[in-house]
């Protein structure tokens, strides 16, 4: 194409994104995702908007861009499950779920309350540092040191090298617990 015949980028978005949302929502069956990773295309395209009249069949170019998006995000989506299950595996061979709620339920409450406010606001309210840092009246690098040493006497009072991600799980589900149960 040449950059007199080119359509704008504009045009080009509005005329193509809904078919290539069609196109990710096959490979993956999510709306938001779908809108997501077309998104993604299209601001590459824009970033590299200049090369657009080298591209004969753009809306090819488009669709093919948009499948390996969309591959390369079901791929990831595996690796997550695949250390997800690892995780909970790793769980399952010493307690049920249950007791290592139990027993993480049990930790949290040792921890000194300002402490577990901080790292309750983090992983349940889900605030950044800085945002605690400002509603307590303290400096982010106050907040990290309660956060890193809740983490640790956790992993030492449960005595395992338990992942954060594993710990967040669990603190989720140890304070719905405790909700229900002042409800």
């Amino acid at each position: 194409m040449s950059q007199s015949t080119l359509p704008s980028f504009k045009t080009i978005f509005r005329e193509l994104y809904p078919g290539m949302v069609r196109i990710a929502l096959f490979y993956i069956h999510d709306l938001p995702t779908a809108e997501d990773i077309t998104q993604e295309v299209f601001a590459k395209l824009w970033e590299k908007r200049k090369q657009l009249e080298t591209i004969d069949n753009l809306k090819g170019y488009l669709s093919y861009a948009v499948k390996n998006h969309c591959l390369n995000h079901l791929k990831h989506q595996q690796v997550i499950t695949k250390h997800q299950q690892e995780y909970l595996k790793q769980i399952a061979t010493d307690d049920r779920p249950d007791e290592f709620i139990q027993k993480v339920q049990t930790s949290l409450g040792k921890l000194p309350p300002k402490r577990r406010q901080i790292l309750e606001m983090s992983i349940v309210q889900a605030k950044s540092y800085q945002e605690i840092a400002d509603q307590e009246g303290i400096s982010v690098n106050t907040v990290k040191d309660h956060i890193k040493k809740a983490y640790a006497f956790l992993r030492k009072d449960i005595h395992r090298n338990i992942p954060d991600f594993i710990l967040f799980i669990a603190f989720q589900t140890a304070t719905l617990l405790q909700t229900d149960k002042i409800n």
